[in-house]
């Protein structure tokens, strides 16, 4: 399964302008008009198979070609028979170009054009106010029309992407929240992380005949997806030791289900073997949950039995799950600090990274680290608000992977992953999966797959996140959002690991 590239607006804009060159200079030869009118066809095409019943709709228009598409869709609709309620919102005297060559086809229709913030009549709506260029706060006419669409219970569909949405970041201060956007040319990055999903709505895309090659030369970022070819196969003379050791450290009193998670993850995704590093007190709870697992107490005196010997077999070591922040914490980071690996490091081991010089005076030797932040730990590791993180979260990433040497993931809609070179967008992930221990299996998840395929721990941690957010689209699907558990994520893991031949040859 090929991943999707998604491209900044600067880039849409470049190869929109490519498209209407003319052939002799390697272009299409199209018109503006054209490309309006296949977006324009496609989104009512769209909204029709979304709303069989289609009779009447709202048309929103701002003032750019954005307007333009609008337009052309009240045209089209007006054509055969719908019922058009046309809202100039930004005055016709200020259109130019195909959006005014637009409004006035529309109108040749004999659509009465309404201008101004108007009353919405229809139970459907197309948002057609703002585009790709639209940065921060929306003016104050098409925030009131924003608001009044969002205040609407009308179905709204969104052209290109929904109004006051940044296009790059997916930040928004004030954007519609569509039930479906239709993008056209090239997929937009904005709609896929950040606020983006959330005021996306289903997500439908055409080229509208503009080839794949004129995006040929232009950065993009990858929109990521699951699929088996991402996990080698298991090699016919494979053994415990060759699968790897991942050594889990957490627990502190109270929070053993933690480890346990994290354990129990790593085990049920093909690690040879799993250490538990934590309290005495979860000892009995581990044995009757995972009893494939190894204990060792982490400040344990006996030589024989010593988170040292431990760490000096473990392939990665997942730092955090339950580590806790008080003096349990300390001892146990000073006990660990002898470890040389990968470290995937999670919840509290977030809070100590955080803390640079109580972090180097233990790990001044730079271990390879993989850091699976939510927007909380992340705004603490760079020292930003959460708001600002979230608002930004591939430069929030980049920052943190440069800040403290590492590969990183940004947790939320659309989770973001990535080193200081290149990041990518999670292609999976649903809301129920905001809860308890969600964390946890990842961590462990991903210590499992860096342990298995340590030449490329990388894209075995990018494997992780994948494998990790579509057994929670899996559990969603099954059992619906609100029940889903890190519990019922972690058979699903499984689930889709079964796509796998067990052997080679």
């Amino acid at each position: 399964m090929n991943d999707l590239e998604l491209y900044s607006a600067a880039a849409c804009r470049d190869i929109d302008i490519r498209a209407m060159e003319p052939v002799s200079e390697g272009g299409l030869g199209v018109s503006g008009q054209t490309l309006m009118q296949r977006a324009a066809q496609f989104a009512l095409e769209s909204l029709m198979s979304l709303r069989s019943e289609l009779t009447s709709l709202t048309i929103l228009c701002g003032k750019g070609n954005n307007a333009g598409d609008g337009y052309l869709v009240a045209m089209l609709a007006r054509q055969l028979g719908i019922a058009v309620q046309l809202i100039a919102v930004e005055p016709k005297a200020q259109l130019s170009g195909d959006a005014l060559s637009a409004c006035q086809r529309a109108l040749e229709t004999g659509i009465k054009l309404e201008e101004g913030c108007c009353a919405i009549r229809y139970p459907v709506i197309v948002d057609a106010l703002l585009g790709t260029g639209a940065r921060g706060m929306p003016r104050p006419a098409i925030a009131q029309a924003i608001h009044s669409i969002n205040a609407s219970d009308a179905f709204t569909l969104s052209l290109d992407l929904p109004s006051g949405l940044n296009a790059d970041t997916g930040e928004a201060q004030l954007a519609v929240r569509a039930d479906a956007t239709v993008s056209f040319i090239a997929r937009k990055i904005g709609l896929y992380t950040g606020k983006g999903p959330a005021h996306s709505g289903q997500r439908l895309f055409s080229d509208i005949g503009v080839a794949e090659g004129f995006a040929e030369g232009h950065a993009s970022v990858p929109l990521r997806r699951w699929h088996s070819g991402l996990v080698p196969r298991l090699p016919v003379e494979a053994y415990k030791h060759q699968r790897g050791h991942v050594v889990v450290v957490g627990g502190s009193k109270g929070m053993g289900g933690a480890v346990v998670l994290a354990a129990e993850a790593a085990l049920r995704s093909g690690v040879g073997m799993v250490t538990v590093a934590t309290a005495p007190e979860n000892l009995a709870g581990l044995l009757a949950r995972l009893p494939e697992a190894m204990w060792v107490d982490p400040l344990s005196s006996d030589q024989d039995q010593s988170i040292a010997s431990v760490l000096s077999r473990a392939s990665v070591v997942v730092l955090g799950p339950g580590l806790g922040r008080g003096a349990w914490a300390t001892q146990v980071l000073d006990a660990v600090s002898a470890f040389h690996g990968p470290l995937v490091i999670d919840a509290d081991g977030l809070y100590w990274l955080a803390d640079r010089d109580a972090w180097h005076q233990r790990w001044p030797r730079g271990n390879p680290l993989f850091l699976t932040p939510h927007g909380a730990e992340a705004a603490r590791l760079l020292d930003r608000p959460v708001a600002d993180v979230m608002n930004q979260t591939i430069q929030s990433v980049a920052d943190m992977a440069e800040r403290y040497n590492a590969t990183c993931l940004l947790k939320g809609p659309g989770t973001v992953m990535g080193d200081q070179q290149s990041q990518a967008i999670c292609g999976h992930g649903n809301p129920g999966m905001a809860t308890a221990g969600m964390g946890d299996v990842l961590a462990g998840l991903a210590a499992s797959l860096i342990a298995q395929q340590p030449e490329d721990m990388a894209s075995a941690f990018y494997t992780a996140t994948l494998l990790h957010s579509a057994a929670g689209d899996l559990a969603a699907q099954e059992m619906g959002e609100r029940a889903v558990t890190a519990t019922a994520v972690i058979p699903r893991v499984a689930a889709l690991l079964q796509e796998l031949p067990s052997v080679t040859g």
